[in-house]
């Protein structure tokens, strides 16, 4: 096969992926994520305590120096997951990582089930 009429092929398999429900439902949850002022200000308290952690660790300060710090990103973490968006929003990933590990898994069967056959119509002549 000519390496061009795979990758067309390619474009038409990502274009059914991205209209599946699967899919739909994940653009969907992220415009609501994206648009919620609370989430939005604790992803922005979450990334500057984990640099603050970060800066720590790299300079090999122990962590009862910076416990008050992994809390406070531990508490933000469980606020975070305790708002409908974000719940909505991670269901949706899962379900949009399973879809794609799934056609991953039927395109590498497929493609193990042809070679296989060539192999076996190979010894059979």
């Amino acid at each position: 096969m000519d390496p061009n009429e795979l990758w067309a092929e390619t474009a038409e398999l990502a274009d059914l992926i991205i209209q599946s429900a699967d899919v739909v439902a994940f653009q969907a949850a992220e415009v609501k994520l994206n648009a919620h002022p609370e989430v939005a200000r604790l992803m922005v308290q979450l990334k500057e305590t984990h640099e603050q952690i970060g800066d720590f660790q790299a300079r090999h300060v122990p962590p009862k120096h910076y416990l008050h710090l992994l809390e406070q990103s531990e508490s933000i973490l469980h606020h975070l997951e305790s708002i409908p968006e974000v719940i909505q929003f991670q269901n949706a990933q899962s379900s949009v990582n399973n879809l794609l590990q799934e056609i991953s898994l039927r395109l590498a069967k497929a493609v193990f089930t042809q070679v296989n056959s060539e192999k076996d119509k190979c010894r059979d002549s």
